[in-house]
């Protein structure tokens, strides 16, 4: 039985999206954080990629703390908080070479401070953990995430450099073309068997995975996504398998929500806490 540590990090600057900065409060009202973790105001200037200066001090900072947590033989909960953060939880769980990543995300966030055309490092973070981008950013990895411990999970936004990079790294992407084509029994046995060939897996959920019609309380929706008869499901198997390292659940936007966000949340928090303290 381990024992969850739950880091809340106020996180908007990644992004650049107004309303993200009240997530930590609002989920503080329902889930008990044990840690939170803010942007310093000092260092908060205007930069290329935008805010490198302060979002890599958080993830510094963040790194340190997902460290710590995981040496006293805990598991941490990250909530955001726009996903830039996972260069810090990612980065802070890594315990070595075989280090796999499972990202849930309807984006790739593979751009580079060369490839990306908005500069917010939100976009960036997947890229970092492979060792690619700014020198600040790829900085903080000691261990870089081998390409081929990734797997993507409900793509359905890429650009084009993007996703020509994630090719070229040899990084693999399930599409959820491919996943309305295939269904989700067939990607739940591509995701077990992903996982079981890892000793440690690291899970990285950005609510705007879900679909925006269902799920509204995210920074940048895109259509067609999961809903919840179906993330909710494939999340139990995955948190039910004893080699999750860690877990994130990222862009959640109270300004944007009518209470299902919130509440899917919740859900995945009870989940994690089951299957991790059982």
């Amino acid at each position: 039985m381990k024992q969850t540590v739950r880091i809340g990090v106020t996180l908007t600057h990644g992004c650049t999206i107004q309303g993200g900065e009240t997530a930590i409060d609002v989920l503080a009202q329902y889930i008990d954080i044990d840690q939170r973790i803010d942007i310093d105001p000092r260092l908060i200037k205007e930069e290329s990629p935008l805010f490198l200066t302060a979002v890599s001090d958080l993830n510094a900072r963040l790194k340190a703390s997902v460290r710590a947590i995981v040496s006293q033989g805990k598991t941490p909960l990250v909530f955001g908080g726009d996903h830039a953060l996972a260069i810090g939880s990612i980065s802070g769980a890594t315990q070595g070479e075989d280090q796999a990543v499972l990202w849930i995300d309807a984006h790739g966030d593979c751009n580079t401070h060369e490839s990306s055309i908005s500069q917010r490092i939100h976009g960036m973070p997947l890229a970092v953990v492979q060792g690619h981008g700014h020198p600040v950013l790829t900085a903080l990895v000691d261990t870089p995430i081998a390409p081929q411990n990734i797997l993507l999970v409900g793509i359905r936004d890429l650009d084009s450099e993007e996703e020509a990079l994630m090719r070229s790294w040899g990084n693999r992407f399930i599409t959820m073309k491919t996943i309305r084509e295939k269904g989700n029994s067939w990607l739940c046995g591509e995701i077990l068997t992903f996982m079981h060939s890892h000793q440690s897996v690291h899970v990285s959920f950005d609510c705007d995975s879900m679909d925006p019609s269902l799920i509204r309380g995210v920074n940048t929706p895109v259509s067609e996504g999961f809903n919840q008869e179906e993330i909710l499901p494939l999340l139990e198997t995955i948190l039910n398998e004893d080699n999750i390292s860690s877990m994130d659940i990222v862009e959640f936007n109270p300004q944007r929500d009518d209470g299902e966000t919130l509440g899917l949340i919740r859900s995945i928090d009870r989940l994690y806490n089951i299957f991790r303290e059982e």
